[in-house]
């Protein structure tokens, strides 16, 4: 992670000193070109040019026959010939000495460039020129269709990935949006070159796109951010809805079997958005929470600090609709009964019980994890949009900086009260016969 010396400092000491170091980090502009919403943080200090381009092509635009849809059309465009000689375009990418990368979620497809300033130009017009012609002949379909079935096995062996995947499937307000993000192998094998094509041609549109760069931009044409999203047709597009009943009572519980060596569990809460009030306070409570969590459990003597924090955590997706906070445990270190116990009850007496005493440290906490979190050109240019998209303003660092400064012992309490009372749970176990047998 590509942390400043100054944010490294910063994330040890206190909220206010974080606040000054927010100077360190070069502010969001941000203009439109077209339907396009384009946004900049110029940093000559960098040796690389990140780029992010945010299409509304997500799972939200797939009925549920089409699960999957999404990630074969990003993938089948990774896929495509470009160049002289033809290459697929991430080969291509990286011949030129960059990477490229998608990603989906509920409202959109990602995909995120980087490579060094001098070799920018040349990667992003690689890119450019496919994102306006892809190829969806059989032969690159089945290539993509492929690679995904491959990242499909790879996934089921993360306990964390497949229970938040179980979470999404069962808490989504629309039911194709908790679907898989690349979909199933049986999934993918029902789809045809002329499904991704169609997908293409209907929702890779530049309204409401975002083009978000990051690094030594002074490398690039001034035109060449508004080029890349110009490589796509004008128009806007619609989600298609597909409403699901939700989970009735006051706690929900998922359990399935995996290939893993211990027991997970998988806690789910609603959350607030990044526009919220609460969204300073909730990032403080998850600071406490995982903290705590990390300070009771029991770890055998032979189980490193390193690996017994990485067993416990918290993960706050702020920038899904709904927001969601998840809790996790590994039970591998010590009693798994006693971890997923104590874990679950830990909440609830935060709910309930009027916190004594300074909370600065949980403050600096959580300000040091965004500071940090914030360090890499891919991070920064993922939270420029997404509180661009959320908020209407990029400036997501002195934001939450100035929001988690403002947090009180009363807020914590307000919030754990408000969103931390109605968990949905997932457990995922090992299956008979797994390593832990």
């Amino acid at each position: 992670m590509r942390a400043t010396s100054l944010l490294l400092a910063a994330a040890l000491s206190t909220v206010p000193c974080l606040a000054r170091a927010a100077g360190d980090v070069p502010m969001p502009s941000m203009s439109s070109a077209g339907g396009t919403t384009i946004l900049q943080q110029l940093d000559d200090r960098a040796s690389l040019v990140g780029v992010e381009l945010e299409i509304r092509a997500g799972l939200n635009r797939q009925t549920l026959k089409q699960n999957g849809l999404a990630a074969l059309t990003a993938e089948t465009i990774l896929r495509s010939p470009v160049g002289t000689p033809p290459m697929p375009l991430e080969e291509a990418v990286a011949a030129n000495g960059g990477s490229i990368r998608f990603t989906v979620d509920p409202d959109n497809v990602h995909f995120y460039v980087e490579s060094l300033a001098v070799d920018a130009p040349a990667v992003l017009n690689l890119v450019r020129q496919t994102l306006a012609a892809p190829d969806f002949g059989p032969a690159t379909v089945r290539d993509a269709r492929s690679s995904l079935v491959r990242q499909i096995a790879q996934s089921q062996q993360w306990a964390l990935g497949v229970g938040i995947e179980m979470l999404a499937a069962a808490s989504s307000p629309q039911a194709n949006t908790g679907l898989p993000a690349l979909g199933t192998p049986a999934s993918l094998y029902q789809l045809f070159p002329k499904d991704a094509e169609s997908f293409y041609r209907t929702f890779y549109r530049r309204g409401g796109s975002y083009v978000s760069a990051a690094g030594r931009l002074s490398a690039l044409d001034p035109n060449a951010l508004a080029q890349l999203s110009q490589s796509l047709p004008e128009g806007n597009t619609e989600a298609i809805p597909v409403r699901v009943a939700p989970l009735r009572g006051a706690s929900h519980e998922i359990v399935t079997h995996r290939d893993v060596s211990s027991p997970w569990l998988i806690a789910q809460y609603p959350a607030p958005s990044v526009e919220s009030r609460d969204f300073g306070p909730m990032l403080v409570l998850a600071a406490f929470v995982r903290r705590t969590l990390s300070d009771i459990a029991q770890v055998p003597g032979v189980v490193t600090t390193t690996f017994a924090s990485r067993a416990v955590g918290t993960l706050y997706t702020y920038d899904h609709r709904p927001a969601r906070l998840v809790l996790y445990v590994n039970g591998g270190i010590g009693n798994p009964s006693r971890a997923f116990a104590t874990a679950l009850s830990v909440v609830n007496v935060l709910a309930a019980t009027r916190l004594q005493g300074s909370i600065s440290d949980f403050k600096a906490e959580a300000a040091g994890d965004f500071a940090i979190g914030a360090t890499t050109l891919e991070t920064r240019a993922w939270l420029a949009a997404v509180f661009a998209r959320e908020s209407s303003s990029p400036d997501f660092l002195n934001r939450t900086l100035n929001a988690i400064a403002a947090t009180t012992p009363e807020d914590l309490q307000r919030v754990a009260r408000l969103y931390l009372g109605n968990p949905t749970i997932a457990l995922v176990l090992p299956r008979d016969g797994s390593p832990s047998n």
